[in-house]
């Protein structure tokens, strides 16, 4: 076996590089869903201890849908990963993934997800769907809000004011958070994410 052989089974894919793609250790940052449960609870209390099954199915459900977005930044950055020192040993840049799989681990959780999400009620299915669709405007050309300075922080951020509505949804199915509550979560995201952006962009000054 030469050693171009030796190199290319070495980075063949397996399972475990699919699943990483799905980013399951992202998933702590539905942590934002809980206090939309907890706000809608004192709005309607007696609700709680019948809603937890509710709350399960929801929690899969946002899982899963933040984990197709998560597949399709993966896989569309690819390219672009390879150049940041940081993101170059993810898998869509060192392994030669099947797009086919791919496509289909992205399918398979975007429709896992809604169908969850319909199980719930049509409110929690609407904000899945907005949901879903922010990661679509944010990853896929000719739109791809990600590509365009300040737009990507606004765009990436409002996933904080989404997640906020899964939780008050799962508790509460027939009203929605106070708008000036959306815009305040909305805006502190938008403010961490901009944070994150300035440390990029002094890494990568700092890189030369």
């Amino acid at each position: 076996m030469t050693s171009r052989e030796r190199e290319t089974d070495s980075r063949a894919p397996t399972w475990r590089d699919y699943v990483a793609l799905a980013r399951p250790d992202h998933w702590v940052k539905h942590i934002l869903i809980v206090p939309g449960m907890v706000l809608a609870s004192m709005f309607r209390p007696e609700r709680l201890p019948d809603q937890l099954a509710d709350i399960a199915v929801g929690l899969l459900s946002a899982a899963a849908i933040a984990s197709a977005n998560y597949v399709l930044n993966e896989w569309l950055d690819r390219s672009f990963d390879a150049h940041n020192p940081r993101k170059a040993s993810r898998p869509a840049v060192q392994k030669r993934l099947s797009v086919g799989v791919v496509s289909a681990e992205y399918v398979a959780l975007a429709v896992g997800g809604l169908v969850l999400a319909a199980a719930l009620s049509p409110l929690f299915l609407l904000v899945s769907a907005v949901f879903l669709l922010s990661g679509l405007l944010y990853n896929v050309p000719p739109i791809r809000t990600k590509d365009v300075a300040f737009l990507d922080v606004f765009s990436e951020s409002v996933n904080s004011p989404i997640r906020l509505t899964l939780g008050w949804a799962m508790v509460s199915s027939t009203t929605i958070p106070p708008s000036s509550l959306l815009l305040a979560y909305w805006m502190g995201g938008g403010f961490l994410m901009a944070l994150k952006r300035l440390a990029e962009y002094r890494a990568a000054r700092d890189a030369g």
